[in-house]
């Protein structure tokens, strides 16, 4: 995409010794900033930590068309901090926004050299273990690729007669999940009716 760029950048930019940098920002239960760059940067106000466990910005790319832009990011798990975040908080459409920055010959942030690049939320994870690493895979997606869902369908009978007048796949779709008693329970032996009370409909 194509972009201004003030003086003081293209003057950077001309030295041909310039330096690059990605900023994430992982907005799980807790927000994480993390730079793949060799050491912290601070912008905005936020310091991105430069610690290793950024280990993959893979198909991160701008361009001037409107589509469908997915990538994979890959954390090192050996953080248990995030490891223990996702596993018990979850992960699903968390957000990631990814700035790319330019530095300077003393690593010093280029004045309005920083741009955000992306911004998507997880769509899955994954993760990876050997014996020699451990690593977590989520795989981030724009809203884009939710461009092309039907809003406002529900999973109930209504919903579904309202597009489909003629199929009743719904009808019983609120007892799905409810105990439901299996036989005369007040002629059964305690620890059979106790069963009974405990079974699930798994329909």
């Amino acid at each position: 995409m194509s972009r201004g760029l003030a003086s003081a950048i293209t003057d950077e930019l001309a030295k041909g010794q310039y330096r690059m940098a990605h900023l994430v920002k992982l907005e799980l239960n807790t927000t994480y900033l993390y730079t793949d760059a060799s050491f912290n940067i601070t912008e905005s106000g936020l310091t991105y930590l430069s610690n290793s466990f950024l280990l993959g910005l893979n198909g991160v790319k701008e361009n001037s068309n409107i589509n469908i832009g997915s990538f994979n990011l890959g954390i090192s798990s050996v953080n248990q901090t995030i490891l223990s975040d996702v596993l018990n908080n979850g992960h699903l459409n968390r957000q990631v926004t990814i700035k790319r920055a330019f530095l300077n010959t003393d690593n010093e942030l280029i004045s309005g050299a920083v741009f955000s690049i992306y911004f998507g939320r997880i769509q899955k994870m994954s993760i990876q273990e050997s014996g020699a690493s451990s690593k977590i895979n989520f795989s981030v997606a724009n809203h884009w690729s939710d461009f092309e869902r039907t809003s406002g369908r529900k999973t109930n009978n209504s919903s579904q007669q309202h597009y489909f007048d003629e199929d009743l796949s719904m009808e019983f779709a609120p007892q799905a999940g409810e105990k439901l008693q299996w036989g005369d329970i007040s002629e059964q032996p305690e620890s059979v009716a106790q069963t009974s009370r405990n079974f699930v409909s798994r329909r």
